[in-house]
């Protein structure tokens, strides 16, 4: 099989779906708590090394342990560029509504606390979405992009720009070539939204685990493939030393 039709890093899936998509694509993976789609996401990742600059983007992990997957399992982490979104939203937004909170307490005004020296702080103008689209725009190669999970998305972006967020990355992918993969989590937070970004992928997935004796069974559901209704299947995993692989 070419490296180039590589998409999840398990060839007997990637064959058939990477005959089946242009250059560039936006992929939507869901799979809720306890599926392994954090660790799928990751081999996505490891599948465009060599290939192409790879960025994950975490926003419930810390970068250690994001890292310390990828060692696990064999995949050097020097080459993917990890960027920790929840910790930058953390430092740049949270921290500043507790430097907020804290001088109220201590009877600050607005003025005040303006007028104090500051320790690097950033103004809680800090946009998500923003912060998404640059990154993008400094992109003029092919490239592979993970973002696990859009969860955190749901939780501080209004609905339509988390939309505006998937359409423009999607857009960046075909312009330029671009591989990504968007990873939820849960649907709960707007399921109508969910709805939407999986009309937009090309490709969408579901993982799921269910008990079986005194083990969990892995089941990867190939729900969506282009305009291949016919590349649709179920596929039985498990995990190896080298991470998923099917069953």
């Amino acid at each position: 099989m070419p490296e180039a039709t590589q998409v999840l890093g398990i060839p007997e899936v990637d064959q058939p779906i990477g005959t089946a998509l242009p250059p560039g694509w936006l992929a939507i993976l869901h799979g809720h708590s306890g599926s392994g789609a954090p660790l799928l996401a990751k081999q996505f990742a490891h599948a465009g090394v060599g290939k192409a600059p790879v960025l994950f983007y975490t926003t419930y992990e810390r970068t250690e342990d994001v890292t310390k997957a990828f060692d696990d399992f064999g995949w050097d982490p020097a080459e993917i560029k990890i960027v920790n979104l929840a910790d930058e939203y953390y430092e740049r937004v949270l921290v500043r509504g507790l430097d907020v909170a804290r001088a109220r307490e201590r009877g600050l005004t607005m003025d005040r606390l303006r007028e104090e020296p500051s320790r690097d702080r950033t103004e809680a103008s800090f946009s998500l979405t923003n912060r998404m689209l640059a990154d993008l725009a400094e992109i003029d190669t092919p490239f592979r992009l993970v973002i696990d999970s859009i969860d955190f998305f749901f939780e501080v972006l209004e609905p339509r720009e988390v939309t505006t967020v998937a359409r423009q990355i999607r857009h960046r992918c075909q312009t330029i070539g671009g591989q990504a993969l968007l990873t939820a989590h849960s649907i709960g937070h707007d399921r109508a939204v969910f709805g939407l970004l999986q009309d937009l992928a090309d490709v969408s997935l579901d993982l799921h685990a269910e008990p079986s004796g005194d083990r969990y069974q892995h089941t990867l559901f190939v729900e969506k493939v282009g305009n291949r209704p016919d590349l649709a299947r179920i596929v039985r995993l498990d995990v190896g030393e080298g991470g998923w692989r099917t069953a």
